[in-house]
């Protein structure tokens, strides 16, 4: 009986972690591929800018 009250609040603690922390990985995960999906965006958006700059110089 006393290992089952040992067991039990053990459980207890681990099931709400068990669920939080899948939530806290996808979190960091976003918050540390947010600026790089940033990056990628600008870099596609400034790309054809500087290829006509490019061109431009070249001519």
């Amino acid at each position: 009986q006393p290992g089952q009250v040992a067991v039990q609040p053990g459980q207890v603690a681990v099931s709400p972690y068990a669920q939080v922390a899948p939530m806290q990985d996808i979190g960091t995960l976003l918050t540390s591929i947010m600026p790089l999906i940033m990056m990628i965006m600008v870099f596609m958006m400034l790309k054809p800018m500087l290829t006509g700059m490019a061109e431009a110089a070249k001519s």
